[in-house]
C-alpha cells in the first residue's frame, strides 16, 4: 500500500497498454496494481503542489474520520477510497497547517457523535428512500430505459467519495455529485487511477459548485440551478437530494440555511426528498428547519440514532417551480385553443 499512496502524492508515468489491462470490473486497488511503469505516457494526476485551502479543508474533515477510526470505538471503517486519499496527502506537512496535527484533530473529533457511523447511516436512508420512491412511481418489473431517478449528492466541504462508495445504485441513476471545483479537481484523477467507478447502468456527473464560498447569495441559486442543468439535471425526475453535515451550513456565513432550503426545495419535484445529517443543534434550531422545508413545500422529520447522529428527511409535497410552469402554460395553451375554436360561444 506504501507504493500506491506514494504513487497518488508523485508524479508518474504509465504505459498506454498497461492503462488498457485493468479490468473494467475491478473496484479495489491492489499495490500489484501499480507495480510496473514506463515513461511513455503522462497521467492527470496532480504533481505534489500545494493544494488549494478548500482540498486542505476537506482533507482535514477526513483525517478526522481517520482518527476515529484508529481510535476504535466502532466497528465502522472509512472505505478505501476516503482513506487512500487521506493517507496519500501532504496536508500534514503543509506549512499553513503547521501546528495542527492529530493531536489538534482528536481534540475536535471526541468532543462530537461518531463521524463515521452518522456517514454510513446516511448511506442506509438514502437507499432505503431511493427504493421507496421506486416503489411509489415506477411499475413492478417495467424494465428502465434511459434515466429513471436522480441523485443529487451535495458536499459542502469536499472530498466526499459516497457516489462511489455505495455500490447498490439501481440501474437508470443519474448521480450528481456536487463539490468544490478544487475538490473535484484534486478528486477525479486520484479515483480514476484507483479505477473508481459507480454501479453499471448508472452514470456519475461531478457538477463545481460550492456552498462554502463568499460569493453573495442573489448569485448562488442561478449558479446551482445552472450547474445543475449544464450536466443534465431534470427536475421533473424523481429526485433523492443527499446534504451530510448540514450544520457545517448552519455555522457558515456564506450562504444562508434559509436561502439553501429555498433553492434545493424550488428544484425538488413532488414527492422527490432531501436525506441529511446534522449534529451539535438543539429543539430550536430543527424546529426552524422544519419551518423553512414547511414554508417551501416540505414536509420534515428528524432521527436520533443510537450513537447519538441525527438524520434528516424532508419530502416535497407540491409540485417543483418548472413542474408548475410547464402545468400553468400548458392550461393557457389549452385556453387560447378552446378561444380559436369558438367554445367562448
Amino acid at each position: 500500500f506504501f507504493s500506491f499512496s506514494f504513487f497518488l502524492s508523485t508524479p508518474m508515468h504509465y504505459s498506454s497498454s498497461f492503462s488498457n489491462s485493468r479490468s473494467a470490473s475491478s473496484r479495489r486497488p491492489t499495490s500489484s496494481s501499480y507495480t510496473t511503469t514506463t515513461t511513455t505516457t503522462t497521467t492527470n494526476a496532480p504533481s505534489g503542489k500545494k493544494e488549494e485551502e478548500v482540498v486542505r479543508r476537506a482533507i482535514r474533515s477526513l483525517m478526522r474520520k481517520k482518527v476515529e477510526e484508529e481510535e476504535g470505538e466502532n466497528e465502522t471503517r472509512m472505505d478505501e477510497y476516503a482513506r487512500t486519499l487521506v493517507e496519500a496527502s501532504t496536508w500534514t506537512t503543509n506549512p499553513i497547517e503547521e501546528g495542527k496535527g492529530e493531536a489538534a484533530i482528536t481534540t475536535e473529533t471526541s468532543s462530537s457523535s461518531s463521524l463515521l457511523a452518522t456517514s454510513f447511516a446516511l448511506d442506509a436512508l438514502v437507499l432505503s428512500r431511493l427504493f421507496t420512491l421506486m416503489r411509489k412511481r415506477e411499475p413492478p418489473g417495467s424494465e428502465t430505459m434511459g434515466i429513471a431517478r436522480q441523485i443529487v449528492n451535495i458536499s459542502f466541504l469536499g472530498l466526499d467519495t459516497r457516489t462511489l462508495r455505495i455500490r447498490d445504485w439501481p440501474r437508470g441513476t443519474a448521480i450528481f455529485d456536487v463539490q468544490p471545483k478544487d475538490c473535484n479537481e484534486y478528486l477525479t484523477p486520484r479515483m480514476k487511477l484507483m479505477n473508481a467507478k459507480v454501479t453499471k447502468g448508472s452514470s456519475l456527473r461531478r457538477v463545481d459548485f460550492d456552498f462554502m464560498s463568499d460569493a453573495k447569495s442573489s448569485d448562488k441559486k442561478s449558479s446551482v440551478e445552472d450547474a445543475l442543468r449544464k450536466e443534465g439535471f431534470r427536475e421533473e425526475t424523481p429526485t433523492i437530494w443527499i446534504c451530510e453535515e448540514l450544520e457545517e451550513l448552519v455555522n457558515s456565513e456564506a450562504t444562508k440555511i434559509s436561502d439553501f432550503v429555498e433553492e434545493i426545495c424550488d428544484l425538488m419535484s413532488r414527492e422527490s426528498e432531501c436525506c441529511g445529517s446534522v449534529k451539535g443543534v438543539d429543539a430550536r434550531l430543527r424546529n426552524t428547519i422544519k419551518a423553512l422545508f414547511a414554508a417551501n413545500g416540505a414536509m420534515c422529520s428528524f432521527t436520533e440514532e443510537e450513537n447519538g447522529c441525527v438524520l434528516f428527511s424532508a419530502i416535497k409535497m407540491r409540485r417543483s417551480v418548472r413542474e408548475e410552469e410547464y402545468y400553468r402554460n400548458a392550461l393557457m395553451d389549452a385556453m387560447e385553443q378552446i378561444d380559436e375554436d369558438g367554445w367562448e360561444d
